[in-house]
């Protein structure tokens, strides 16, 4: 079913075959906890969050506009679970980023530290920066991708993602 594109199965889906709508949460659900994760870093949270995502795309995917990509909506949906989880429960806590398993116990370890640190640093920026670091640098999204989920302009994802790259460099530094 990898070959079937997600629009097919949107429109199988609205026809009322539940197992078509089961091959989309199994096609982004890595992706989308990825990115509930990266924003409320908290593992059980995110898998909350993302039920709760998935829940409220299956009764809004008559309101899916085709003329997009599906997963940059399904995107949007979980960014803003993820945000509204923030704005209501006022949690704040850092970031775990993946990190290299190199063979050297030392490198292992210095690479380690360097990425808890760099963890720390982007989980004390503030919420816009923080979320647009994770869609750019982690989700590996474009500037239009980006805007497209967070509901503004690409100029304004640019210069997020260069206050937040400021704000990384003066913590780090």
């Amino acid at each position: 079913m990898a070959d079937v594109g997600d629009y097919d199965l949107i429109k199988r889906c609205l026809n009322g075959d539940n197992s078509a709508f089961d091959l989309l949460v199994k096609r982004y659900e890595r992706q989308m906890y990825r990115t509930a994760w990266g924003i409320v870093k908290n593992s059980d949270t995110a898998k909350d969050i993302t039920q709760t995502g998935f829940l409220k795309c299956w009764k809004k995917l008559h309101t899916y506009n085709p003329d997009f990509k599906f997963y940059s909506w399904l995107y949007r949906i979980m960014v803003n679970e993820s945000l509204n989880h923030l704005r209501n429960k006022k949690t704040h806590s850092s970031l775990s980023l993946y990190h290299s398993s190199g063979e050297n116990p030392y490198l292992k370890l210095l690479k380690k530290e360097e990425n808890r640190m760099l963890a720390k640093c982007i989980g004390e920026l503030p919420t816009d920066y923080r979320v647009v670091i994770q869609l750019r640098h982690f989700e590996e999204l474009s500037y239009k991708e980006i805007a497209g989920i967070l509901e503004i302009e690409p100029k304004t994802v640019k210069s997020r993602l260069y206050t937040a790259r400021i704000q990384l460099r003066e913590k780090l530094l």
